[in-house]
């Protein structure tokens, strides 16, 4: 039988309870970062958060756990000795929200260059930062049938079947 259940914890129980999902068969699908800025939600679990998905194979089970980053910068207990997957997960979430993870042994950026500044996926990064210049690209004129913009433009006669007639591929 499936079940879907709910937990949110704090750092320091996510580092004790961890442990305990794994040894009763929890694997750890997925990992990533929310910013709450802005939610009408928002409580004294403060603005950063993980969200982890987890599976149960034997009952295939779901579970989502919500554990708030706390302090300044935001950080969170790393479970990266419990579930070996959750290393380039928590790197990513470092890397695009800034959420430091206590324990983990290489939390370095792994989309951004190192020399980069700030966090891009956090809802205040400053939008339109790097300039980008867009240029227009060349408008393609395909003459094949059925490729032209308008009938007859492409001056190919084609079959009911839409295969090019063999008196006009001849010439």
């Amino acid at each position: 039988m499936t079940t879907i259940t709910h937990e949110t914890l704090s750092s320091a129980e996510w580092a004790a309870r961890a442990p305990v999902l794994r040894d009763e068969g929890w694997i750890l699908l997925d990992l990533h970062g929310v910013d709450r800025l802005g939610l009408t939600e928002e409580d004294e679990r403060g603005r950063f958060e993980i969200v982890c998905q987890l599976l149960k194979r034997a009952d295939k089970s779901r579970m989502t756990v919500h554990v708030a980053a706390e302090g300044n910068p935001p950080a969170i207990a790393s479970v990266t000795r419990v579930w070996g997957t959750a290393g380039f997960a928590e790197r990513e979430t470092y890397d695009m929200y800034g959420i430091v993870f206590e324990g983990h042994d290489d939390l370095s950026r792994i989309l951004m260059p190192d020399e980069w500044e700030g966090y891009p996926l956090r809802k205040d990064y400053d939008v339109g930062k790097i300039a980008i210049d867009f240029k227009p690209q060349p408008f393609l004129q395909i003459e094949t049938p059925g490729q032209a913009p308008t009938i007859g433009e492409s001056e190919v006669g084609t079959d009911e079947l839409g295969q090019i007639k063999q008196d006009d591929a001849d010439e």
